[in-house]
């Protein structure tokens, strides 16, 4: 039932997307050459993206789960933003597996370096199969520069849920025009990005620590049972002379367990993205292939290399 309305959205996208008239697209909506007066207090994004498979900071389950998902975007000129997004995963019972609430405030603390901070919440449906729905909230710091050769950005996150988490993200990325190249008058791109991704993992750690129960009732006693026999061989307390309780030696040896949760960070992922960005009005198209690397894996981590395919829509207004 899920997948008839999922086909119904798209087709009422379809016709909207194909009377648009081209022009050449506005990438920063809060630059504008009109009027103080006519100057916009804000915009609209409306999006929807859809992929062959989920992922999350480069790790994802053993079974395939496309998806697709709209949303909705507001962003004030002083750059304060909002947004909803819901994720619709195919094969699965719930009609809506997924949905992100998120706000942040952008800014530009030079010419060519911009920040970006947000807070997310996370809803899930009580099947979701994802890895993330471990996590409930995040919050995200990024910071990106342009360096002319390359755009940096890095994108530092704190994650909330079963357990507290940190991940950061590190791309480098150039837009690269190829509408010169036919003296084409629509906007059209590649954006390749390489990125590594680094966090936190929380595992287990168990220690057994064998002990020798001492003898609170008296002092040693017997052939062998001197304080430097148990010491120099734990064990065998008394020297290997076995002693009942309450006759002055040592007990039988005990072993205690203990885990501890321990948290390394190390290198998880890589990834190579390539999209092929197009501007037609006020919509952008970005079909992209992406290839992640999944790295230092934990035990009954199912994630694999694998390809992504992604095809987005946004319309700004």
């Amino acid at each position: 039932m899920k997948t008839i309305w999922t086909l119904i959205g798209l087709a009422l996208l379809i016709p909207a997307i194909s009377s648009a008239s081209p022009a050449i697209p506005v990438e920063e909506p809060a630059a504008t050459t009109a009027a103080p007066d006519t100057v916009k207090k804000g915009w609209w994004v409306l999006g929807l993206e859809a992929s062959n498979n989920s992922s999350f900071f480069g790790r994802n389950t053993a079974r395939r789960y496309p998806y697709v998902a709209p949303s909705v975007t507001y962003v004030h000129r002083t750059g304060l933003w909002a947004s909803v997004a819901s994720y619709q995963l195919f094969d699965t019972d719930d009609f809506i597996d997924e949905t992100d609430v998120s706000l942040g405030y952008s800014f530009k603390i030079r010419k060519r370096l911009e920040v970006d901070l947000s807070y997310s919440h996370f809803f899930f449906s009580k099947n979701n199969p994802l890895v993330k729905s471990a996590t409930s909230d995040a919050l995200s710091a990024r910071t990106a520069y342009d360096w002319k050769i390359l755009y940096t950005a890095l994108t530092t996150s704190y994650l909330i849920g079963t357990g507290n988490d940190v991940f950061t993200v590190l791309e480098n990325s150039r837009y690269i025009r190829l509408n010169p190249l036919w003296k084409g008058v629509m906007p059209v791109g590649l954006d390749p990005k390489v990125s590594i991704t680094a966090g936190t993992q929380k595992f287990s750690e168990t220690h057994t620590i064998m002990t020798a129960q001492k003898n609170q009732t008296g002092g040693s006693s017997g052939s062998g049972s001197s304080p430097i026999g148990g010491i120099l061989d734990p064990l065998k307390p008394g020297g290997g002379n076995t002693t009942s309780p309450g006759s002055g030696g040592s007990g039988s040896p005990t072993s205690t367990t203990t885990t501890t949760t321990v948290s390394r960070f190390r290198v998880l992922n890589y990834d190579l993205k390539i999209p092929l960005v197009v501007y037609l009005g006020k919509f952008e198209f970005e079909p992209s292939w992406r290839y992640s690397i999944p790295v230092n894996k934990l035990e009954g981590d199912e994630s694999e290399a694998q390809s992504f395919y992604n095809f987005s829509v946004k319309y700004t207004f």
